[in-house]
């Protein structure tokens, strides 16, 4: 399937809402839309690859970045540094395509408080907190005061989903999925 091309098409959510195996499945689905990869200070986790992720980049890296004007925006999450390289983005829409960016409640807002591109913002969220809890606890790869901090900031996230074009509840994956592609099909 085809998407209209030059839309940023920005899926954000809290940690554990499912916004990364949604945006997988549309990359799939969805022929000409790129994958904005976000630079970050942090760790590379279990399972991550270099530049498919993430690029993962020193602190002294991602400062000159900043001094250079190379993000579209950037933001401190959880600690760490994450940025949206805009010369990539730039890129794509030359080319007719569009792109996917799955990143914070943030840096999504930044994005699209900007005049810089056609946006389409998703904000995915689960059916509750409980549910976004058990899904922390089952990834498996955050300390249990980790997963307090990111579910308190989850809360503060959500205030924030009204400021989306759409907004997704995840609570069964494939109908999540499916309500994406609609949503970007309409585009």
């Amino acid at each position: 399937m085809i998407v209209k091309g030059g839309f940023l098409i920005i899926v954000a959510g809290p940690s554990g809402s499912g916004k990364s195996s949604i945006t997988k499945l549309l990359l799939e689905y969805f022929k000409n839309l790129d994958f904005s990869i976000s630079c970050t200070t942090r760790k590379m986790r279990q399972g991550e690859i270099e530049g498919e992720h993430y690029k993962f980049i020193t602190q002294d890296e991602f400062n000159l970045m900043i001094e250079e004007n190379k993000f579209l925006e950037y933001e401190n999450v959880h600690n760490e540094l994450y940025g949206t390289p805009i010369e990539p983005i730039s890129d794509s829409v030359k080319f007719g395509h569009s792109i996917l960016l799955d990143i914070d409640v943030k840096g999504a807002y930044s994005i699209m408080n900007t005049n810089h591109f056609d946006c389409c913002s998703i904000f995915i969220k689960t059916p509750s907190i409980e549910v976004l809890h058990e899904r922390l606890v089952a990834r498996n790869d955050l300390t249990d005061d980790q997963i307090e901090k990111r579910v308190a900031e989850a809360k503060n996230e959500l205030k924030k989903s009204t400021y989306f074009d759409h907004l997704i509840i995840n609570d069964d994956l494939s109908e999540a999925f499916n309500e994406a592609k609609r949503i970007i099909s309409g585009l």
